[in-house]
């Protein structure tokens, strides 16, 4: 057990329980501070918080992604991959995150995308939410463009309807008026908003489209292809499921790894713009539930969380979505406000799994039994540690074949478990991100580690520090001219995931801070050298590693 910190609860033992108000964002991108998007009220609340730079979700899909954080466990134990499956289907008597909070007297209420819809059923009710009032969903979460200059379907949306139509307006004030309702009724309040934006499409009011320079001063990728020498399969060849890209009155091909098939640049643009304007929709709402909390004098009793699902590549890549295992869709915002918490910026690898064991610590409330997250409390407050060894996200593929893999534009979405062709099982260390492709045991529902990966890639990063820009990293698979890294980092994936589903996950708790991974391929190369002294451990020298390498690499 690595050193984690002094949990909160552990610092204030006679601490009434605190409230909480949980913000989930939809394809947010990571970078939080110094993105392109103007975000005036997440800064506002990254000032007095702990700022995650560097946070990553355990499946960059909406369903999967929320089946695990609010229940606490890893997709291998939710079994939760795609549109199809939830987590109640293993774990009926499991006890979810706003579930732990209703059981400690708390109201738990929620508005907007918490979960997916219908993953579990009826957002989970009656198990994760109080009965006191309704849970609430509003209409146009997903409008269609009906601007005369553009397609009905069109990505890119800046629209001429009030705040008031839209779902996510609608929505926070729900959330306002929940807030108000508990407070009235004198109870601890659980109250999560879920914004549908910056999801697809980006259909938002006109203003904030036009807080934004002119379109073709927008900057597009610079890497606007895969990465060289990445296996065919990592790469995902549609945007939510569309094999189209489409702004105003352009449609243009989704793209494929090569860089002459990436779109045109006003494409690109108008684009990347409607993504910022869709962000700061959700900064505006996102400001309005601050300042409910202000106005009503209760933002000294509650803790604030603001999170994503999962990110999203804006043509980094040249790939436009999530549905990957790159660094831009696996990584995630994670912003942590406790009452009277000062702003910090906290390096160290964190998961959104943690989420839950740490917002039960935050509030005052005893650890969540049977949860694979660890409690992040202590680095919040700023009790030491350095976050985690690792962090663990993956996904699947299903091409019908595998050296054809752009014939699958599904990402599995709707595909059974049982049938999944490959899986990416991706390890991000402080230095390296490892994804290893295998062949799917639709028996044992795990990858199969006993065969030769179907692809591997391996990709360096600067040490100790969040890379924010996406568009500088992992545009070169160096696996080949690394093998020790290699065999290290399958050694923690097959550690993590070679038992197979249902197991529950030995929590890894954040580590005291050691000396990272490397800043490029010439730092790789000394850092090899270093690992090649600790090569003497079992779980490196294991048979089956070295034959796959052998087969793999010759």
């Amino acid at each position: 057990m690595r050193d984690h910190g002094v949990p909160f609860h552990a610092m204030l033992p006679q601490q009434a329980p605190l409230n909480v108000l949980l913000i989930l964002v939809d394809d947010l991108r990571p970078e939080i501070l110094g993105s392109p998007a103007l975000t005036p009220h997440i800064d506002r609340l990254a000032k007095s918080s702990t700022v995650f730079d560097r946070a990553y979700c355990q499946q960059a899909i909406c369903g999967p992604s929320r089946n695990s954080f609010l229940s606490g466990r890893r997709p291998q134990r939710t079994q939760s991959w795609n549109f199809l499956n939830h987590f109640r289907e293993v774990g009926p008597n499991w006890v979810s995150l706003p579930q732990w909070f209703k059981q400690h007297n708390y109201t738990a209420l929620a508005t907007g995308k918490t979960y997916h819809p219908n993953l579990p059923p009826r957002w989970d009710q009656p198990l994760s939410w109080s009965a006191d009032r309704p849970y609430v969903f509003a209409e146009n979460g997903y409008p269609p463009c009906d601007r005369k200059d553009s397609l009905q379907n069109s990505m890119v949306c800046p629209s001429a309807h009030p705040d008031s139509w839209y779902a996510d307006h609608s929505d926070a004030s729900a959330t306002i008026a929940d807030l108000e309702y508990a407070l009235r009724a004198k109870k601890r309040f659980f109250l999560v908003y879920g914004a549908h934006r910056p999801h697809l499409p980006w259909n938002v009011p006109q203003r904030f489209w036009e807080i934004y320079p002119p379109t073709e001063s927008v900057s597009v990728a610079e890497h606007e292809a895969g990465p060289r020498g990445m296996p065919p399969i990592a790469f995902t060849y549609e945007v939510d499921g569309q094999p189209t890209l489409r702004s105003f009155g352009a449609a243009v091909p989704v793209p494929y790894p090569d860089a002459s098939t990436a779109p045109p640049a006003n494409v690109s643009r108008s684009l990347r713009k409607g993504y910022y304007a869709a962000v700061s929709w959700t900064d505006h709402q996102v400001g309005r539930l601050l300042d409910a909390l202000d106005e009503h004098a209760v933002a000294g009793e509650t803790v604030v969380a603001l999170a994503g699902d999962h990110g999203w590549a804006l043509g980094e890549h040249n790939i436009w979505g999530k549905h990957s295992n790159f660094e831009v869709a696996a990584r995630v915002p994670l912003i942590l406000r406790t009452p009277g918490g000062a702003g910090r910026r906290q390096p160290g690898l964190v998961e959104l799994v943690d989420l839950y064991p740490t917002l039960a610590a935050l509030a005052g409330l005893p650890p969540p039994p049977d949860v694979d997250g660890a409690d992040l409390s202590g680095l919040v407050l700023g009790g030491g540690g350095a976050g985690k060894e690792a962090a663990f996200s993956e996904y699947p593929r299903c091409p019908r074949r595998l050296e054809a893999p752009w014939d699958d534009l599904t990402s599995c979405t709707r595909t059974r478990k049982e049938d999944f062709r490959v899986m990416g099982y991706s390890v991000r260390t402080d230095g390296w991100r490892l994804t290893a492709w295998l062949r799917w045991d639709g028996a044992r529902l795990v990858g199969d580690f006993s065969q030769p990966p179907v692809g591997v890639e391996l990709y360096a990063h600067p040490a100790g520090e969040a890379d924010s820009d996406f568009d500088a990293t992992e545009n070169v698979n160096v696996a080949d001219l690394h093998p020790a890294v290699v065999r290290r980092l399958m050694g923690l994936a097959e550690a993590h995931w070679g038992k197979g589903p249902g197991e529950p996950v030995e929590g890894q708790e954040p580590r005291g801070r050691e000396q990272g991974g490397v800043a490029g391929v010439e730092q790789g190369k000394a850092a090899d050298a270093s690992m090649a002294r600790v090569e003497s451990d079992a779980e490196l020298l294991r048979m089956q590693f070295e034959e796959w390498i052998r087969v793999f690499f010759n």
